[in-house]
């Protein structure tokens, strides 16, 4: 990996390794009861997403491209937790999917002593409402808010291929409103087919934020499923000499647990 790849790995790391968007992972199947009174319910769920990243950032005006794969984020990860729960009564609930994560590494670069530590959260908070629902389908609608939070210390000691030393400290924190939908559709025994796709931002606070998923699952119990798929959540934000424009994609498994 080039030098200035790896910074740019580092500073970014944490939001897509671990970020959520509005619960990616499977849905309990059984029907909403429709009496006057419904009862309410508890999703909980667990997930991990391998994925690489593209695209650029920039701090306080310099830019740093970024190609990277999984493998040399999960290298230097400190610390990662996610997890989503959902809670709901009939055909609305709410729901709040977490993420944090901390990434810290030393590097020497081509005569340079690079010293990064990033630490990220991001979370998702919808209300979603369930507008189609029938033996073998289900489309759910969704709106809320996206939040970011970066916190991105870089040291670049004897300057190398950086062109001088540099010593930056920098925390941003935004918010995106994001509209969605959930499908899913009844294949085979125990399997289904699931697609999530969100656009948000709407130049608020980032110019545009998407998310775009489709996976296959399997029910493992009466409460218990398991989802494998791929993943991508695309981010364009710009804020004075920060800009995070980044792609991040790639393979993700969930479980998800209904109580």
């Amino acid at each position: 990996m080039k030098a200035n790849s790896f910074v740019l790995a580092l500073t970014l790391a944490s939001l897509p390794v671990f970020g959520g968007t509005s619960a990616p992972v499977v849905a309990d199947e059984t029907a909403i009861a429709t009496s006057e009174n419904p009862p309410w319910f508890v999703r909980t769920a667990l997930y991990g997403w391998a994925q690489g990243l593209d695209g650029d950032i920039a701090v306080r005006g310099r830019s740093v491209p970024v190609d990277v794969g999984f493998d040399d984020i999960l290298e230097n990860l400190d610390i990662a937790a996610m997890g989503a729960i959902e809670i709901g009564r009939g055909r609305w609930s709410l729901m709040a999917d977490l993420n944090y994560a901390k990434i810290g590494s030393s590097k020497d670069a081509g005569g340079a002593s690079l010293d990064v530590e990033n630490k990220q959260f991001l979370g998702n908070f919808s209300l979603i409402f369930e507008a189609v629902a029938t033996d073998r389908t289900h489309l759910d609608l969704y709106a809320g808010a996206r939040v970011n939070w970066i916190d991105l210390q870089l040291d670049i000691d004897g300057g190398g291929p950086f062109g001088a030393e540099f010593h930056r400290s920098h925390e941003k924190a935004w918010v995106d409103p994001v509209v969605g939908a959930h499908f899913q559709a009844d294949l085979s025994g125990a399997f289904f087919f699931r697609s999530v796709g969100d656009i948000g931002g709407f130049g608020i606070a980032s110019d545009i934020t998407w998310q775009a998923m489709a996976g296959i699952g399997w029910r493992a119990s009466e409460n218990g499923s398991l989802l494998a798929g791929y993943r991508a959540i695309g981010t364009d934000y710009t804020d004075g000499g920060f800009t995070y424009d980044v792609v991040a994609h790639g393979p993700i498994l969930g479980f998800e647990y209904k109580f």
